[in-house]
Protein backbone atom coordinates (compact mmCIF):
# COMPACT_ATOMS: atom_id res chain seq x y z
CA UNK A 1 0.00 0.00 0.00
CA UNK A 2 1.61 3.23 -0.72
CA UNK A 3 2.03 6.42 1.58
CA UNK A 4 -1.27 8.13 -0.34
CA UNK A 5 -3.19 5.09 0.37
CA UNK A 6 -2.79 5.03 3.70
CA UNK A 7 -3.29 8.91 4.18
CA UNK A 8 -6.49 8.98 1.76
CA UNK A 9 -9.29 10.31 4.02
CA UNK A 10 -11.91 7.54 5.28
CA UNK A 11 -14.34 10.59 6.41
CA UNK A 12 -15.52 13.91 4.98
CA UNK A 13 -12.73 16.47 5.17
CA UNK A 14 -12.03 20.40 4.37
CA UNK A 15 -9.08 22.41 4.23
CA UNK A 16 -7.37 22.98 7.86
CA UNK A 17 -7.37 26.65 9.36
CA UNK A 18 -4.36 28.31 10.25
CA UNK A 19 -5.17 27.68 14.30
CA UNK A 20 -5.45 24.26 13.79
CA UNK A 21 -2.29 23.67 12.27
CA UNK A 22 -0.56 26.25 14.50
CA UNK A 23 -2.19 24.13 17.31
CA UNK A 24 -0.66 20.73 16.32
CA UNK A 25 2.68 21.92 15.91
CA UNK A 26 2.41 24.05 19.18
CA UNK A 27 1.29 20.00 20.33
CA UNK A 28 4.15 18.61 18.38
CA UNK A 29 6.98 20.75 19.92
CA UNK A 30 6.41 18.78 22.86
CA UNK A 31 7.22 15.71 21.46
CA UNK A 32 10.18 17.47 19.83
CA UNK A 33 11.28 18.12 23.77
CA UNK A 34 11.48 14.28 23.76
CA UNK A 35 13.10 13.72 20.84
CA UNK A 36 15.79 15.85 21.57
CA UNK A 37 16.28 14.69 25.26
CA UNK A 38 15.89 11.01 24.07
CA UNK A 39 18.97 12.39 21.66
CA UNK A 40 21.44 13.90 24.27
CA UNK A 41 20.93 10.99 26.48
CA UNK A 42 22.30 8.56 23.82
CA UNK A 43 25.15 11.36 22.75
CA UNK A 44 26.24 11.28 26.55
CA UNK A 45 26.33 7.43 26.19
CA UNK A 46 28.76 8.30 23.89
CA UNK A 47 30.83 10.89 25.05
CA UNK A 48 30.99 8.87 28.36
CA UNK A 49 28.89 11.98 30.04
CA UNK A 50 31.08 14.51 28.98
CA UNK A 51 28.98 17.45 27.43
CA UNK A 52 29.93 19.08 23.80
CA UNK A 53 31.83 21.74 24.28
CA UNK A 54 30.29 25.16 24.03
CA UNK A 55 32.51 26.42 21.31
CA UNK A 56 33.93 24.30 17.65
CA UNK A 57 32.93 22.11 15.50
CA UNK A 58 31.69 19.51 17.92
CA UNK A 59 29.23 21.73 19.14
CA UNK A 60 27.97 22.28 15.31
CA UNK A 61 27.59 18.63 14.77
CA UNK A 62 25.87 17.98 17.90
CA UNK A 63 23.40 20.65 16.41
CA UNK A 64 23.30 18.94 13.00
CA UNK A 65 22.69 15.48 15.38
CA UNK A 66 19.89 16.96 17.20
CA UNK A 67 18.37 18.42 13.87
CA UNK A 68 18.45 15.06 12.16
CA UNK A 69 16.43 13.76 14.98
CA UNK A 70 13.79 16.21 14.78
CA UNK A 71 13.80 15.82 11.16
CA UNK A 72 13.60 12.41 11.16
CA UNK A 73 10.28 12.94 13.75
CA UNK A 74 8.52 14.76 11.44
CA UNK A 75 9.66 12.29 8.52
CA UNK A 76 8.51 9.44 10.00
CA UNK A 77 5.07 10.44 10.91
CA UNK A 78 4.04 11.97 7.65
CA UNK A 79 5.56 8.70 5.35
CA UNK A 80 3.91 6.57 7.59
CA UNK A 81 0.64 7.64 8.86
CA UNK A 82 0.21 10.99 7.16
CA UNK A 83 0.01 13.00 10.14
CA UNK A 84 2.07 13.66 13.61
CA UNK A 85 1.01 13.34 17.11
CA UNK A 86 -0.21 16.70 17.15
CA UNK A 87 -1.82 16.51 13.91
CA UNK A 88 -3.48 13.42 14.90
CA UNK A 89 -4.94 15.49 18.20
CA UNK A 90 -6.13 18.16 16.23
CA UNK A 91 -7.55 15.93 13.32
CA UNK A 92 -5.25 16.44 10.30
CA UNK A 93 -4.42 15.02 8.17
CA UNK A 94 -1.30 15.26 4.65
CA UNK A 95 -2.45 14.24 1.79
CA UNK A 96 -0.32 13.30 -0.80
CA UNK A 97 -2.27 13.91 -4.31
CA UNK A 98 0.51 12.76 -6.87
CA UNK A 99 0.82 8.71 -6.16
CA UNK A 100 4.46 8.41 -6.50
CA UNK A 101 6.18 5.43 -4.07
CA UNK A 102 9.12 8.22 -3.07
CA UNK A 103 8.08 9.50 0.65
CA UNK A 104 11.32 10.19 2.47
CA UNK A 105 13.18 13.20 0.38
CA UNK A 106 9.59 14.79 -0.54
CA UNK A 107 9.26 15.10 3.71
CA UNK A 108 12.95 15.61 4.10
CA UNK A 109 12.36 19.03 1.97
CA UNK A 110 8.96 19.53 3.59
CA UNK A 111 10.78 19.60 6.92
CA UNK A 112 13.49 21.91 5.25
CA UNK A 113 10.78 24.24 4.02
CA UNK A 114 9.05 24.64 7.13
CA UNK A 115 12.42 25.64 8.67
CA UNK A 116 12.99 28.12 6.18
CA UNK A 117 8.95 29.14 7.14
CA UNK A 118 10.08 29.19 11.00
CA UNK A 119 12.90 30.92 9.55
CA UNK A 120 10.93 33.56 8.08
CA UNK A 121 9.03 34.01 11.22
CA UNK A 122 5.62 32.62 9.80
CA UNK A 123 6.09 34.77 6.86
CA UNK A 124 6.04 31.90 4.29
CA UNK A 125 3.45 30.49 6.31
CA UNK A 126 1.55 33.00 6.55
CA UNK A 127 1.27 33.62 2.77
CA UNK A 128 -0.04 30.08 2.00
CA UNK A 129 -3.04 31.40 3.73
CA UNK A 130 -3.83 33.47 0.08
CA UNK A 131 -3.87 29.96 -1.15
CA UNK A 132 -7.76 28.45 -1.78
CA UNK A 133 -6.28 24.99 -0.04
CA UNK A 134 -4.03 26.71 2.36
CA UNK A 135 -1.38 25.26 0.56
CA UNK A 136 2.24 26.73 1.33
CA UNK A 137 4.16 26.68 -2.20
CA UNK A 138 6.09 23.95 -1.58
CA UNK A 139 3.07 21.85 -0.88
CA UNK A 140 1.23 23.44 -4.28
CA UNK A 141 4.77 22.12 -5.83
CA UNK A 142 4.55 18.46 -4.72
CA UNK A 143 0.69 18.07 -4.65
CA UNK A 144 0.12 17.87 -1.07
CA UNK A 145 -2.10 19.10 1.02
CA UNK A 146 -3.35 19.25 5.21
CA UNK A 147 -6.73 18.63 5.68
CA UNK A 148 -9.29 18.59 8.61
CA UNK A 149 -11.01 15.51 9.44
CA UNK A 150 -14.45 16.15 9.92
CA UNK A 151 -16.56 14.15 12.93
CA UNK A 152 -18.15 10.51 11.25
CA UNK A 153 -21.72 11.25 11.06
Amino acid sequence: MTATEETAPKRPARTAPLWRRAAALAYDLLFVVAVVILATFLALLVTGGEPVPPDGPGQWLYRLYLLAWIAGYFVFFWCRFGQTPGMKVWRLLLIRERDDDACLWPMAARFGFGLLCLATLGALFLAAQADPKRRSWFDRHRSMRVVQLLPAA
